[in-house]
């Protein structure tokens, strides 16, 4: 389909309570894949949460893999250094050693960190994780899940709060959590729309068979499975805005706030920074720093993942032959490929890759269009009105220029 604003502005969706009430705005359904089912969508938000859940949220393609992989690598590392402390301090007084502990890892990283809102993952009969899935976060201590669900698709109450149907008042807002730990994972969306283009073109299942720019206009439109990437962070631009728990506590952990907000570049320009926000959040304290900066930093490069590419290469959907789940890891990809695009019509005005049309070269033009008529900086900056934090601000608004490049040392906030 050629790009056209009127299908942009039939996915607009009823921001009036933005400007009102803290009430969440009402977006267009999320197209999903073959692979999740109206009944999974409704049994991930009606999961019952508990205090140590963590959720590694993105829109595909930005970083997930990555933030699942620093993730399980700490929450492993601090069981294992905290049973080490423990066990110390009991031979120390008892001359005894703790028996019952073992050493875990992954093969892949969705062992431990599985894809949230497939089928696969749920009992459905018994409204329930899968047996397997269950069993696995019980050998690593705790429930981590990754997901492109939006944040008002995603679970909100505590056991407790789930069975006894409590209500939470409408002036709280975005529907804040009672507890559990959400990493946001944001990543400028024109590097998001190439990836995903690479990604769904060697996808067995709902294979995309058009040519990069009509893959652009249908990404746009929200018509490409999880939507418009749009829609997707305004989503969680509300969540930031009330950034508490609901009830007094969070049972405990250290950061009383249910969500931290990560982007790709800022990982790339200092991931050690980054890892260590992470560890922050979490409220990981018994990882050694010299175990950090010489065994586990090193193995968050992306040509180290590159070179274990069996633990990453996603196992929910089926690949064609050849494909590399993890291609380049660079910034600036999806300019890259606009640009490469426009020239290759430039030099053939008759041809284009989209149905002979003659505006392949306006892609950018296009772009710019899509951002302005769908009021993005209007409707961030309101939905963060309450956010005293130009960093996040800044996170929000860099995921969508047009200029992806990082100078080297620079910071962007």
């Amino acid at each position: 389909r050629a790009y056209d604003k009127k299908v942009i502005t039939c996915n607009s969706y009823d921001t009036s309570a933005l400007h009102t009430t803290k009430t969440m705005a009402s977006f267009p359904p999320m197209p999903l894949l073959p692979i999740t089912s109206p009944e999974t969508i409704d049994a991930c938000k009606s999961l019952p949460l508990q205090p140590s859940d963590i959720f590694i949220c993105s829109y595909p393609k930005s970083g997930t893999t990555w933030t699942q992989h620093i993730v399980l690598s700490l929450i492993i590392a601090d069981r294992r250094y905290r049973f080490q402390k423990e066990n110390e301090s009991i031979k120390a007084t008892s001359n005894q050693n703790i028996t019952d502990y073992h050493d875990i890892d992954y093969v892949h990283v969705s062992d431990f960190a599985p894809f949230f809102e497939i089928d696969a993952h749920w009992d459905l009969e018994n409204k329930r994780l899968a047996e397997s899935v269950r069993a696995n976060h019980d050998r690593l201590g705790c429930r981590v899940f990754n997901t492109h669900l939006r944040w008002e698709m995603l679970p909100k109450y505590s056991e407790d709060q789930h069975n006894n149907h409590i209500e939470q008042n409408s002036s709280t807002g975005a529907l804040r959590p009672t507890c559990g730990k959400f990493l946001y994972v944001t990543r400028n969306i024109l590097d998001v729309c190439a990836s995903f283009y690479h990604h769904l073109s060697n996808q067995k299942e709902g294979t995309y068979t058009e040519g990069f720019p009509r893959f652009a206009r249908d990404w746009m439109a929200g018509t490409i499975p999880f939507g418009s990437p749009l829609h997707h962070l305004l989503s969680f631009a509300q969540g930031f805005n009330d950034n508490y728990y609901s009830g007094k506590d969070c049972s405990g952990y250290s950061v009383n706030r249910p969500l931290l907000l990560l982007s790709y570049e800022d990982m790339k320009l200092n991931l050690r920074e980054q890892v260590l926000r992470i560890i922050e959040f979490l409220g990981l304290q018994y990882i050694p720093l010299d175990v950090l900066e010489n065994e586990l930093l090193p193995t968050f490069d992306f040509q180290s993942m590159k070179e274990n590419s069996q633990k990453f290469q996603p196992k929910s959907v089926t690949w064609l032959d050849g494909f590399q789940f993890l291609r380049n890891g660079e910034v600036g990809d999806g300019k890259k490929l606009i640009v490469a695009v426009e020239e290759k019509v430039g030099r053939n005005d008759t041809k284009s890759d989209h149905h002979h049309e003659n505006d392949d070269r306006l892609l950018h033009n296009e772009y710019q269009a899509w951002i302005e008529n769908e009021r993005y900086s209007e409707l961030v900056k309101e939905c963060l009105r309450d956010v005293n934090d130009d960093y996040v601000y800044n996170i929000f608004h860099t995921a969508v220029v047009l200029d992806t490049e990082i100078p080297k040392g620079v910071t962007k906030f």
